[in-house]
């Protein structure tokens, strides 16, 4: 019955992409990004409805929709740009290792929409996607990124990269550390079994630049990641 039901969501998820796909790309020709950023959102949120994933927010409220933020989460499985998107309340785009832009349709939907491509083995060109994100903080455009890398293999965090970091030191961004708990019971990277239920994304509060400045990559990279870590902690006990 389990593959079953996976088998039509994958129907109805194939059926959804498609069509949100096509939309953004319209999109994208026709308005200018802020114009179309609420309705994209909104289309986040209703394919995942469309595959029965239920999506609870909790503590948005402490975020400024009117604020520049570098959010960092948890990496999960192939609905978290979904997840996120359609979950941070702030004009935002996403960093995206540069070979999920060569994918059909999701390439193509991930470029026009403005996404930064990022390498994980070449240095430069690396640097180069960082002084874009930099860039367009400074040009008033949040930046969703997740510092693993790489999808959890077991439901744990995996290691931080160094390049968030870097970049919120150099952009001097406040940045907003997230979780999204129960995603891993939808969808395992090694599984293609889609469970539906439900996913807290869950926003901490903001850590500012001015309580961060003094410390380097590496240190910064730890304390980001035992806050990530005590979201995880503490609202996934209250699901027990």
């Amino acid at each position: 019955m389990g593959d079953l039901i996976s088998i039509i969501l994958y129907v109805i998820g194939g059926i959804s992409f498609f069509f949100v796909g096509i939309t953004v790309i319209a999109l994208t020709y026709m308005l200018k990004p802020h114009q179309y950023d609420s309705f994209v959102k909104w289309l986040c949120r209703a394919f995942l409805r469309t595959m029965f994933i239920r999506v609870e927010t909790i503590g948005k409220q402490k975020i400024d929709p009117q604020k520049t933020y570098i959010f960092m989460s948890n990496h999960v499985n192939i609905f978290d740009a979904f997840v996120l998107n359609g979950s941070i309340p702030n004009f935002a785009r996403g960093v995206e290792l540069e070979k999920h832009f060569d994918w059909p349709i999701w390439g193509h939907v991930i470029t026009k929409f403005g996404n930064i491509p990022i390498s994980q083995t070449k240095f430069l060109s690396a640097a180069k996607s960082l002084e874009k994100a930099e860039q367009a903080i400074k040009d008033g455009t949040s930046i969703i990124i997740l510092p693993e890398g790489h999808r959890t293999r077991n439901g744990k965090l995996l290691p931080f990269m160094r390049g968030p970091f870097l970049l919120a030191l150099r952009a001097k961004a406040d940045i907003v550390p997230m979780a999204m708990i129960g995603s891993f019971e939808i969808k395992k990277v090694k599984q293609s079994r889609i469970r539906p239920g439900k996913i807290k994304v869950v926003f901490g509060d903001a850590i500012r630049y001015e309580d961060f400045h003094h410390l380097n990559s590496k240190q910064l990279k730890e304390h980001v990641r035992q806050e990530m870590q005590k979201l995880i902690d503490s609202f996934s006990a209250k699901d027990r």
